[in-house]
């Protein structure tokens, strides 16, 4: 599918720290990859299916029954990586949101933003620091995290270099 931004990352489409050699293929049919573009951070990663599936009830019951598995085995190895290299900022959380709203732009707008979607969760890592720069929204903190980037300690808002060590960890800690 030439128009599957997902299609692209996990076939090899991926430049820099989302490049194919970075690309965590997990068990049940999912992958794992840094999240790219303007609003990311070291540890802002994207979880998606394999395949192409737009709603749950898609899901396949491999890919279902691993999902869990799945964000709990990078939950582990995210904090086990910040333990070692940033041990004075620790993860404190590792949020989950799934939007998916790609299949339904067209629907309220006419026109399609890509042909074909996957199911994907971003996951946003937060650490200590995170969370003491942002003490002033402590109730919506974690809806906060994007919108509040500048806020971050510098290491976090760091180069490409600190995302492609995390995705080798991560390939390393968690691939098949």
């Amino acid at each position: 599918m030439g128009n599957c931004y997902c299609c692209n990352i996990i076939n090899g489409g991926g430049v820099g720290f989302q490049a194919k050699e970075y690309v965590v293929e997990l068990e049940g049919g999912w992958v794992l990859n840094h999240c790219g573009g303007d609003s990311t951070y070291l540890g802002y990663l994207i979880l998606q299916t394999k395949r192409h599936r737009s709603e749950f009830h898609e899901l396949t019951s491999e890919e279902a029954s691993c999902l869990g598995r799945n964000m709990q085995h990078i939950n582990l190895s995210l904090r086990h990586y910040w333990s070692v290299k940033y041990s004075d900022d620790p993860v404190e959380r590792v949020y989950a949101a799934y939007l998916n709203e790609t299949p339904y732009f067209k629907h309220l707008t006419g026109e399609a933003l890509l042909e074909e979607s996957h199911i994907h969760f971003h996951l946003l890592t937060r650490t200590r620091n995170v969370a003491k720069n942002l003490v002033d929204c402590p109730d919506t903190l974690g809806w906060n995290l994007l919108k509040n980037i500048e806020k971050f300690p510098s290491y976090l808002r760091g180069n490409d270099d600190d995302k492609i060590n995390l995705m080798k960890y991560l390939k390393e800690s968690l691939g098949m």
